[in-house]
Formats: C-alpha cells, sequence, structure tokens
C-alpha cells in the first residue's frame, strides 16, 4: 500500500470508516477503536488495555470481526498491550532463553513490539508469505462472499524475514519459538517437535488456531499472559476473554516428552 494511499485509509480508519455506513453513534464507536489499534499514518500501536477493553465493549457486535479482519488495515487478531508485553517478557526471562525466532509472523508486528520492551533479547520475525493473498486465509464460504470484495492480504512488514518455519528455526537455531494465531493443523506439533527448547504459542483455542491435541506435549498454561492479551474475539472483554498461551517443551529441551496415548 502507497504512503498516500495509506495516510487516506488511516484517516478512513480514524473517522470511523464512514463508508461502511451506520448511524453516527456506531460510526463513532469504530472510530474510538481505530485510534487505538492504529496510528494516524495507518501503523499499528500498542494500546492501553483499560482503553481499549472500553471501546470494545462500547462497539456493537459483530463490527470488531470486521475492523480486524476485512477492513483496509487488516487483518490483525492480537491486540497488543502494554501489560501483555511486558507479561510476555517476564515469561519469556524465566525461560532462560536469549534468542527467539517468531514464526508466522505477518507484519511482524508482535516481535517489533516486543523487541522494544526487551531489549536484551535477540528476536527474528519470519513469515513464508502465505497469506499475502488474502483467499488463502479464507474459507470456502468467505471466498464465495467476499469475491467481488477488495480484501487486504497480510503483507510482511519492516524486518520480517521471508522463511518458512521449519526453515526459519534450521537458519536461526533459537532457544524460543514464538508463534502466534497459527492457523489449526499440523504446524504447532512439528515446532515442538523440532530442535528448539521451547514453543510458546499465543491463540484462541482449538478450532479456532492451533490444536489441542499438542497437549500430548509437555506444557504449561501462562494464565497471567491470558489475562492480558487481547483478541479480535474479545468484543466484550470486561465480560470473557479468549486468548490462550500454552508454553511447550520442545524437542531439544531436556524435559521434552510425548504421551503417545491422548484423550483426542
Amino acid at each position: 500500500m502507497g504512503s498516500a494511499r495509506a495516510g487516506s485509509t488511516a484517516q478512513e480508519a480514524r473517522a470511523g470508516f464512514p463508508s461502511r455506513g451506520g448511524r453516527p453513534k456506531l460510526i463513532a464507536a469504530r472510530a474510538a477503536v481505530a485510534r487505538l489499534l492504529w496510528t494516524a499514518t495507518g501503523e499499528r500501536r500498542v494500546s492501553p488495555a483499560a482503553a481499549l477493553d472500553e471501546v470494545l465493549s462500547a462497539l456493537p457486535r459483530g463490527e470488531l470481526a470486521w475492523l480486524s479482519e476485512f477492513s483496509a488495515l487488516g487483518p490483525q487478531y492480537l491486540f497488543a498491550t502494554a501489560p501483555f508485553l511486558r507479561a510476555l517478557r517476564a515469561r519469556i526471562r524465566a525461560c532462560g532463553v536469549k534468542r527467539v525466532v517468531e514464526v508466522a509472523a505477518g507484519d511482524g508486528f508482535l516481535a517489533r513490539s516486543l523487541a522494544r520492551v526487551a531489549p536484551e533479547l535477540k528476536i527474528i520475525a519470519t513469515d513464508s508469505g502465505a497469506w499475502e493473498r488474502p483467499f488463502a486465509r479464507m474459507n470456502s464460504k468467505e471466498r464465495r462472499t467476499l469475491r467481488k470484495e477488495e480484501v487486504t492480504g497480510l503483507m510482511p512488514g519492516e524486518g520480517v524475514r521471508k522463511l518458512e518455519a521449519r526453515a526459519a528455526i534450521a537458519e536461526f537455531k533459537p532457544d524460543l519459538v514464538l508463534a502466534s494465531w497459527l492457523p489449526p493443523g499440523p504446524t504447532l506439533a512439528r515446532l515442538i517437535k523440532s530442535q528448539v527448547r521451547y514453543v510458546l504459542e499465543i491463540g484462541a483455542g482449538s478450532g479456532i488456531t492451533g490444536d489441542a491435541r499438542c497437549w500430548r506435549f509437555e506444557h504449561e498454561f501462562c494464565d497471567e499472559l491470558e489475562r492480558s492479551a487481547r483478541c479480535r474475539l474479545d468484543e466484550r472483554p470486561r465480560e470473557e476473554l479468549h486468548t490462550t498461551v500454552t508454553l511447550y517443551l520442545g524437542a531439544a529441551h531436556e524435559g521434552y516428552a510425548e504421551r503417545r496415548h491422548w484423550l483426542f
């Protein structure tokens, strides 16, 4: 997206996407959310948690999904807040690691935001580029419904290395792999079985992201991260939160184990 177009789109966003329609109150509610999620130039921003909860709670149901997924400044799935980033830094430091690779990093916003609060960590963002084509992230119904619409692809951001996840692990040899909102399927298990000590998965539960069958691997739930995280499903964050955060022991960790007989 060119700078002039990006600036125009950002202005549209911060005005509440009036071209989408709706009454003034609805447009104002969209504008309030957009101003916390994006800067005046259309860049993603770290949001204050309390303020974000307030504006999300005032947004009519269904609008957050559109803003996050199909607006011209989307898609984005995890909303980075300052408390979440501090908690993420603390959890990673507690693992005693120095080198972190984020896989499927998309625009790299999470990695860049974490690097600002954790300069002692070496953080590398990578992405295969598979979702640069917007239809690649849609299901069949969405493809049919939106076939004539202009939908934004997930474009790589500054500093994001174009590498498939396992190739990134092989090249950069991280201590910890960070994976946020992986699509459902075998990717998470493949990461855990790779030669890394830890895999920290941020998602929204099996069927939406990742794979609950991976609980057969040694893991720990990160409650403190779940409490401070916000995502595109949190239409009423004061009532219900949807982010799940799980720390897995990877195949290079001495405590790694896979239970062959599992519930799923």
